[in-house]
């Protein structure tokens, strides 16, 4: 199909554009063009340019939650991004407009809805972002990337696809190299990670357990994440049955080597977990936009193949307590594994897409 043109639009966190990302990229494997709409010097920005992915940038501000003098500015922004937007999708002439959420995708969606541009949008979490439910009253098809989600969207026009997640992590069918690394090929392994930045809550709840984890013959993959790298890996550098690291472009090899994961509750990283079939405990983040991390993760704690730790009870203690007794019966949860949406939801996504537009 040739000659079709889709606007796309989303900002603010990876868990927004990455899907985006994703689903740009096969759409121009069917011969799509793509514009990409966000705000300049952003990681949206980034991230379309290293996808070789044309971009054009508004000048939107998000809707901080707290009392700030910013929200004087956001009403103005807002109508200028708006009457912006416009100008691009009169001048690229779209087919659709693709939202992935995040403020940024709110006014490129509203100016798509005002000129008659059919909507398509996909949401990550359980629990919808305020972007995602103002404009899906517009929407000609929602893609779900969690089942719950379903509750505060219109029935009609959802559908659950699954999240877009990184094709790498699911294809790849190595494990790390274990003797490499100084782990042992033939003990459980436990990974805990934060992101990229890591987690520092984490990375203090976890660290004075390290010896009773090793103590059990139990190894440990750890993403400490730049943020508090130097802080702790100074602590365990050198010892036995510790790989520890501040990021890694090894994410598929290490989610094949690992029994269970201590992580955030981000919806793409608990995606690539389902899929890969990874137990985990979970630690939302309080603060994500709508406590949508508590919501993703009691998903997979209702499918019994994850255990939730809450913020604000998160201590070494019961961290210990809580990975002690997954460890025990870690082939329990495996078995409550079932197969999922995700692997596949990128192609699935652009070919609902594709069928609309022909």
């Amino acid at each position: 199909m040739e000659n079709k043109k889709i606007i796309i639009a989303a900002g603010g966190t990876g868990g927004h554009i990455i899907p985006a990302i994703s689903i740009a990229k096969e759409l121009m494997e069917e011969g799509v063009q793509i514009l990409f709409v966000g705000n300049r010097n952003s990681m949206e920005q980034k991230l379309a340019k290293k996808h070789k992915i044309d971009f054009a940038e508004i000048n939107v501000q998000k809707f901080y939650r707290k009392i700030t003098f910013a929200h004087l500015k956001f009403p103005f922004k807002l109508i200028k991004s708006i009457i912006d937007s416009k100008k691009i999708i009169r001048n690229f002439k779209p087919d659709a407009f693709l939202g992935t959420g995040g403020f940024v995708s709110g006014p490129v969606g509203y100016a798509a809805h005002l000129t008659k541009i059919p909507i398509f949008l996909q949401e990550q979490n359980s629990y919808p972002g305020v972007t995602t439910k103002l404009l899906s009253k517009y929407a000609v098809k929602i893609f779900l990337g969690n089942h719950n989600a379903n509750k505060y969207l219109p029935n009609n026009t959802s559908i659950y696809s699954g999240n877009p997640i990184n094709q790498n992590a699911v294809i790849e069918k190595d494990m790390i190299d274990f003797k490499k690394l100084g782990l042992k090929a033939d003990t459980k392994k436990i990974f805990l990670f934060g992101g990229s930045q890591g987690s520092v809550v984490l990375n203090k709840a976890f660290f004075p357990i390290i010896d009773d984890v090793l103590k059990n013959d139990f190894e440990i993959i750890w993403q400490i994440g730049s943020y508090s790298f130097n802080e702790f890996y100074p602590k365990v550098k050198g010892i036995k049955g510790i790989y520890a690291f501040d990021f890694t472009d090894e994410i598929g090899k290490i989610y094949n080597s690992v029994d269970l994961a201590i992580a955030r509750a981000g919806a793409l990283s608990l995606a690539e977990l389902e899929t890969k079939k990874i137990p985990a405990i979970l630690i939302p983040l309080p603060s994500a936009a709508e406590n949508h991390q508590y919501y993703n993760a009691m998903e997979l704690k209702e499918k019994n193949i994850a255990e939730i730790i809450e913020q604000k009870n998160l201590n070494s203690i019961i961290l210990k307590d809580t990975l002690f007794k997954m460890l025990d019966k870690i082939d329990e949860f495996k078995e409550n594994f079932t197969s999922t949406f995700h692997a596949n939801a990128t192609k699935d996504i652009t070919s609902i897409i594709m069928i609309y537009l022909s």
